[in-house]
C-alpha cells in the first residue's frame, strides 16, 4: 500500500497538473470504488465544472480540493494508480482496471486505476477535509519526542502496532516502520509504553530521517507503485531492511530476519534489534515477497 512517501509525491505531482484547470468530463467512474451519500451518477455531475484549487494530503489519503470549496477524497489502496495523462498520450482505450478518468480543460486527463479495487473516492462537501480522527502528520512541526511519548505512554501493544494505527499517528506503513525501528535500533515487539525518553527520542528522530529520504526518492516501488508520471519511486534500492530477509545487514553484516509482529510480516536486525526480554521472540517467517 503507498505510504506517506509516496503518497505525498503524487499529491505534488498533481497539484501541478489540476490546479487551475477545471474538470470537464467524467469518461469513466466504475460505482465499486465510490463511497459515502452519493452514487456514481451522482458524483459524476458533481464533478463536471469543478475548477481545481489546490491538492491535500493527510495522511494516506488526498483530498482533490476544488473552488467552490467541496472535494473530491481519494484513497488508492493496495494497488491503485494515480496517473496524469497528457493530451499528446491519450488512447482510445484505457488500461485494464481503469476505475475513474477525470478529463480536464487543460486537456490532461487525469486516471484512476486499481486491479484491487480496494482504492476509492468520495465527494466531500465543504470543508473538503478528511473525515475521522487521525494522529499527527510525521512530517509535521507538531511530531515532536514529547509528542509520541505522549502516544506510547502506558501502551503494552508493540511498537510496531502502535505506529501502524493511523489514530496514532498518520501515514506510516509496513515499510517505512520498519526502516525506523531498524535505524533507532528498536525490536519491533518491544511494548510501546517500555521505550525510554533516549529510545523515544531516536525514534522520533528515525521516522522523520526515513520519510525525508524516501520522498526524496519520489517512493519506494516493489510492485505496483507509480507516480503521477506513471513513474517508478527510487528508493527501495536504499532500504536497511524492509524485503531484504537473508540478505546482510547494512549496519552490522547478520542477516535480515522476518518475522511476524502484531500480525504483519516485518523486517529486522537480531543483532542491532535485541528481542525484549519480557516476551517470546516474534515467530520467523519463511522469505519471499514483503507483506
Amino acid at each position: 500500500m503507498p505510504e506517506l512517501p509516496e503518497v505525498e509525491t503524487i499529491r505534488r505531482d498533481l497539484a501541478e497538473a489540476v490546479v487551475g484547470a477545471s474538470i470537464s468530463a467524467v469518461e469513466w467512474l466504475d460505482g465499486r470504488i465510490v463511497r459515502g451519500a452519493l452514487g456514481p451518477e451522482a458524483l459524476a455531475a458533481r464533478l463536471v465544472g469543478q475548477q481545481g484549487a489546490a491538492v491535500a494530503r493527510r495522511g494516506k489519503f488526498l483530498v482533490w480540493q476544488f473552488a467552490s470549496g467541496s472535494g473530491l477524497l481519494l484513497h488508492l489502496g493496495m494497488s491503485g494508480r494515480l496517473v496524469v495523462v497528457p493530451r499528446r498520450l491519450h488512447v482510445a482505450d484505457h488500461p485494464r482496471h481503469t476505475h475513474l478518468v477525470l478529463a480536464l480543460s487543460s486537456g490532461h486527463r487525469v486516471r484512476l486505476t486499481d486491479p484491487r479495487r480496494f482504492g476509492r473516492v468520495a465527494w466531500l462537501e465543504p470543508p473538503a477535509v478528511v473525515p475521522g480522527a487521525m494522529g499527527p502528520e510525521p512530517l509535521s512541526p507538531a511530531f515532536t519526542a514529547r509528542r509520541l511519548a505522549a502516544i506510547l505512554a502506558g501502551r503494552r501493544a508493540p511498537i510496531k502496532a502502535v505506529l501502524l494505527d493511523q489514530r496514532r499517528v498518520a501515514g506510516l506503513g509496513n515499510i517505512y516502520v520498519d526502516e525506523a525501528l531498524h535505524r533507532a535500533r528498536v525490536h519491533p515487539a518491544r511494548p510501546a509504553g517500555a521505550l525510554s525518553a533516549k529510545e523515544v527520542g531516536a525514534l522520533c528522530r528515525a521516522i522523520r530521517c526515513v520519510l525525508r529520504e524516501a520522498l526524496a526518492d519520489r517512493g519506494t516501488t516493489f510492485l505496483d507503485y507509480r507516480d503521477a508520471h506513471g513513474q517508478a519511486g527510487g528508493h527501495q534500492a536504499r532500504l536497511a531492511v524492509y524485503g531484504r530477509a537473508g540478505q546482510a545487514c547494512r549496519r552490522c553484516g547478520e542477516p535480515i530476519l522476518r518475522v511476524l509482529v502484531a500480525g504483519r510480516g516485518t523486517h529486522l536486525c537480531g543483532r542491532c534489534q535485541p528481542s525484549p526480554t519480557e516476551s517470546p521472540p516474534p515467530r520467523p517467517l519463511p522469505f519471499g515477497r514483503p507483506s
